[in-house]
């Protein structure tokens, strides 16, 4: 966090995060519609074996005993979330991390699937993609434009400006109710699940973070 805070504050991405609210397209968002934004990120999650009931130091020091945080027991999330009103859409793709990272023909995938989701209810209007800077690969962006979308970047490392960002702080919270229940990758693999088709009305999300609401 101190180093995306450290590189958030450079002037070159302060002017790009400005360039981003405050020009238009295809600099930044101003002449787009917020229901027209799509938000697409990843997230990782795992599960870590806890005891309340047994402290390895005093609660102000920090405690340098290595433990059991089991790297394995992990799963990957990549998500994407639309700010239209009519249409409560969200996509996203769960796998354990033993099956890779988010690599170039993962995110290629997804979209396509993405891409797909779109057609029956947009009736071929553009939408903006907007996600982290890491999905620049040109297969991933000549799909998008091949069917007759748009793609923009937020400045990077400014985080608070992501409403996805937001929406994974909210499944997190709600796993957390589960925390005694979640005992493996395919517990929480289904909880996640049931979380994210419970969610409804992203586009709040896109407000908290300075949308218009238009």
């Amino acid at each position: 966090s101190s180093t995306t805070c450290k590189r958030a504050n450079l002037a070159v991405n302060k002017h790009k995060r400005y360039v981003f609210w405050n020009q238009n397209y295809p600099l930044g968002r101003a002449d787009i519609q917020t229901q027209d934004m799509i938000d697409v990120d990843e997230s990782g999650l795992k599960i870590e074996d806890t005891n309340p009931n047994f402290g390895k130091t005093v609660s102000w020091l920090r405690c340098y005993l290595e433990g059991e945080y089991n790297h394995d027991k992990k799963v990957n999330c990549l998500m994407a979330i639309s700010a239209d009103r009519k249409y409560n859409m969200e996509w996203h793709d769960v796998w354990p991390q033993e099956e890779g990272g988010t690599d170039v023909y993962r995110i290629y995938i997804f979209f396509r699937g993405l891409l797909l989701g779109w057609q029956p209810t947009t009736l071929g209007v553009p939408f903006v993609s907007r996600w982290t800077n890491s999905h620049k690969n040109p297969m991933v962006l000549n799909l998008i434009t091949g069917a007759g979308h748009h793609y923009l970047f937020h400045a990077p490392y400014w985080s608070v400006d992501e409403p996805i960002e937001y929406v994974f702080n909210t499944i997190h919270t709600h796993l957390l109710m589960f925390f005694n229940e979640i005992q493996n990758l395919d517990q929480l693999t289904n909880r996640l699940d049931e979380i994210i088709n419970d969610m409804e009305g992203f586009q709040k999300y896109f407000f908290h973070v300075g949308f218009p609401d238009n």
